[in-house]
């Protein structure tokens, strides 16, 4: 009951101000991708496409992933003009030498190669592939600049500008679908979809650098030394290899899962319970940068209680969407699962129920981390989380002989237990070190 009357208090509503346009943001950018796919799936040839789409978008993610992070170090880092100066130079960096991957990548030859020893798709497929990666190419600038000027804004308390950029992304990633089917009408629908992709998010960032210029403008000189290169990398390393795990997570997950138990049925399942899993947890996600703004304010105390919350709230959604009635209409009817995958699903989704809550709890634990400069107990707690579940996988395939997608959405939901058990109760106790009571 405690914890019911700490969720009424004023406090409450600051945190949750600028936690909720955070939860709409990436509520939003989990749709981006179901309205792409069911683009392509009504475009000629959709089997072909959506093959190269999958592809296409994995090497764009693992391109994209070093600047994930750039979020986060906005939120932390943005304390004065020369750190921001310094930040925004060290990101170009990255920007720059990640367009010349993803340029080099492009090349038809050099995909060839690639294509040739690890994915070994056919002519057809691959040529489209490396078209895609061509129109996706300011994907990583795009996303770097404006992921740090989105933690310039929430750093000022303008989360809402960022939920309005991600209205903005939608509608670029529309105008551009419609403009390549009006230009290109033979362009093959992975080019559609990858012209749309570029478009929305160079839309985005354009809003978020109109929005967020008035705060750097005011942005004050430093009174203290400002962050020097070296300070900045040793916080940021950590982080970027924190995104590359992360982002390595799905590929280990499909491969193990293939070597299971019902393997074709369970790697029909995977993307629909994923998906799934992920609109509810990506709510708690967003809560990261919110402990990262307000640790160190008047309204800190009220951050555990509020992640409480979430992780309740989340669980419990995702729970009902695995109700007998209501999960023949998500899965069924949503999703458009065949009849034999349903049952699997289903299962998987009851497995996958705690999930939320723990990213919910985890997003506090590891806010708390970056805020207090620690970012290598992230890489940790991500290294953690990556062995535990091919530990638990190898022993649920191989020994146990079970079935794959419930081996792997059991294996990663306990790897994150895990990795709570561990890194929660250290958070608070870095909180203590630090004179601060929770």
């Amino acid at each position: 009951m405690r914890s019911v009357a700490v969720l009424r208090e004023p406090g409450v509503g600051v945190v949750t101000r600028l936690w909720i346009p955070l939860a709409l943001n990436w509520l939003m950018m989990a749709v981006e991708g179901p309205l792409l796919v069911g683009l392509l799936g009504r475009l000629p040839e959709p089997t072909a496409n959506l093959a190269a789409f999958s592809v296409a978008f994995a090497i764009a993610m693992f391109v994209e992933a070093p600047v994930m992070m750039l979020l986060s170090a906005g939120a932390a880092l943005t304390r004065d003009k020369l750190s921001y100066e310094r930040l925004w130079r060290f990101a170009t960096a990255m920007n720059l030498l990640l367009t010349g991957i993803i340029v080099f990548l492009a090349l038809p030859g050099v995909f060839q190669v690639v294509n040739g020893k690890v994915w070994k798709l056919p002519a057809e497929v691959a040529q489209r592939v490396a078209g895609a990666i061509g129109l996706l190419i300011p994907w990583p600038a795009a996303i770097g600049y404006r992921r740090l000027w989105q933690g310039v804004l929430i750093r000022q308390g303008r989360s809402r500008l960022v939920a309005w950029g991600t209205v903005l992304r939608l509608v670029g990633v529309g105008v551009g679908a419609i403009l390549a089917l009006r230009l290109f009408p033979s362009w093959p629908g992975v080019w559609v979809a990858a012209t749309a992709l570029s478009t929305g998010v160079v839309t985005e960032m354009l809003a978020i650098r109109l929005w967020a210029a008035p705060y750097l403008k005011r942005l004050a000189l430093p009174t203290v030394a400002p962050y020097a290169y070296p300070q900045i990398l040793r916080f940021y390393f950590p982080l970027l290899l924190t995104s590359l795990l992360n982002v390595a997570l799905t590929p280990l997950l499909t491969t193990l899962m293939a070597r299971g138990q019902l393997p074709i049925l369970s790697l029909a399942a995977y993307p629909a319970v994923t998906h799934t899993v992920f609109l509810f947890s990506c709510i708690g996600v967003a809560y990261q940068e919110v402990v990262i703004v307000l640790l160190g304010t008047r309204v800190e105390r009220y951050l555990l209680p509020v992640a409480r919350g979430i992780a309740v709230g989340t669980s419990g959604a995702l729970l009902i969407t695995a109700i007998p009635g209501i999960h023949e209409i998500w899965l069924g009817r949503v999703f458009a699962l065949p009849r034999e995958v349903l049952p699997l699903a289903h299962a998987s989704l009851l497995i996958a129920a705690p999930m939320p809550a723990i990213v919910a709890y985890l997003a506090y634990a590891k806010g708390v981390f970056i805020w207090a400069h620690r970012t290598r107990l992230n890489l940790l707690a991500a290294i953690v989380e990556l062995g535990s579940v091919f530990s638990l996988m190898s022993i649920g395939i191989w020994v146990l002989k079970l079935v794959g997608v419930y081996v792997a959405i059991g294996a990663v939901a306990l790897a994150r237990g895990i990795s709570l058990l561990v890194f929660l109760p250290y958070a608070r106790r870095l909180m203590r070190s630090q004179g601060r009571a929770l």
